[in-house]
């Protein structure tokens, strides 16, 4: 089966293994930083906005979207038209989201955010997950992707879905983003301690992140086997 997806995406087994890995690992050595007293500043520094990993996440998204636009408008095969449709709404999506990390370019210009939407924006900033209403519930919609990733792979399972279906390789992350969401779901109702909130918290945005290499990945693989199958 290993083999038959290697093929079916035209990667090798090394890459497969380190893009399942990938997640876990990072989790894990994440996860450690905020064992130790001597790096646990370093860990909570990363996290911070404006730090590397949102950077990061901000990159990906951008990065991801531009690609998959790019790769369907270049892509030398016929596709029926719910497939395009699909592949460039999620794309488009991908570099909303990738401007809503960094405010619309607020970060870098440090341009004031109209008043009347400051009045509406819990942060105060020109964001829309920000927004009254949307402002705190942001591991709904992180929670719905990673089920949404795990239905994805499902899809696989159907041959005329095949075509925008997840790879199963890519399981492990759906699972770190769901699981992590689905706890910081439930800490907003039953706290168990203020650190505890506080690091569910902070650690979203490393969720974030993974959300952003999974995207990219998805759409990565997903062309390498549309153009394999031309």
């Amino acid at each position: 089966m290993q083999k038959l997806f290697s093929q079916s995406y035209s990667v090798s087994k090394k890459v497969l293994l380190t893009i399942f890995v990938t997640p876990i690992i990072s989790t894990i050595i994440l996860g450690s930083l905020f064992v130790l007293p001597s790096t646990e500043n370093f860990g909570f520094w990363l996290l911070e906005e404006n730090a590397p990993i949102e950077i990061l996440t901000f990159i990906l998204f951008m990065y991801a979207g531009i690609f998959g636009v790019y790769n369907l408008r270049n892509l030398n095969k016929p596709l029926e038209k719910y497939v395009k449709f699909f592949y460039i709404i999620f794309s488009l999506f991908l570099i909303l989201i990738a401007m809503e990390e960094i405010s619309w370019g607020q970060w870098f210009f440090h341009f004031e955010t109209p008043t009347e939407w400051a009045k509406m924006n819990g942060q105060g900033e020109t964001t829309l997950h920000n927004l009254n209403g949307l402002q705190g519930n942001s591991e709904i919609l992180r929670m719905v992707f990673g089920l949404a990733g795990i239905f994805g792979i499902i899809l696989g399972c159907f041959k005329q879905f095949k075509i925008i279906s997840a790879p199963t390789i890519l399981v492990s992350w759906f699972i770190i983003i769901f699981c992590h969401a689905a706890i910081d779901f439930i800490q907003d109702k039953i706290s168990i301690s203020e650190q505890y909130d506080f690091a569910i918290v902070k650690t979203s945005e490393f969720i974030e992140l993974l959300i952003a290499g999974s995207s990219f990945l998805y759409l990565w693989l997903n062309f390498r086997m549309l153009k394999r199958n031309k």
